[in-house]
């Protein structure tokens, strides 16, 4: 809840893939937990310009992506996309550095929130 800023009156968008972790929760145990909505978008390969579409087409208010992702998405003019109901970004697996997440800021408006997980801590 903490982490995440879900409220029931959310919809939280996680676009990783059902064979990881943090599919399970993302997308199923911390939003249902938190009473919110989970936005389900078929995607069968990532193509930022189609991310940035939806975020501006569907109410989507919390986004949770790859640190690769979020690269990706701002080298992809969003200043275009208007992504009225975007206010928490969320991201785990490995870090962000601070340039990349100022442009993130100055594109969307919105902050990123990294986390470090069960999956960042195994050891073999």
């Amino acid at each position: 809840r903490h982490w995440m800023n879900l409220t029931p009156s959310d919809i939280m968008w996680n676009t990783s893939d059902t064979g990881w972790a943090k599919a399970a929760w993302g997308s199923v145990f911390a939003p249902w937990i938190c009473g919110s909505c989970v936005f389900v978008h078929h995607m069968p390969q990532f193509k930022p310009a189609i991310i940035a579409e939806t975020l501006s087409r569907y109410p989507i208010t919390t986004f949770c992506t790859a640190p690769t992702a979020y690269r990706m998405l701002v080298q992809h003019d969003l200043s275009r996309y208007k992504m009225m109901s975007l206010k928490h970004c969320i991201s785990a697996g490995e870090p962000l550095n601070p340039e990349m997440m100022a442009k993130w800021k100055t594109q969307t408006g919105v902050d990123i929130h990294e986390g470090y997980g069960q999956t960042e801590s195994v050891r073999l």
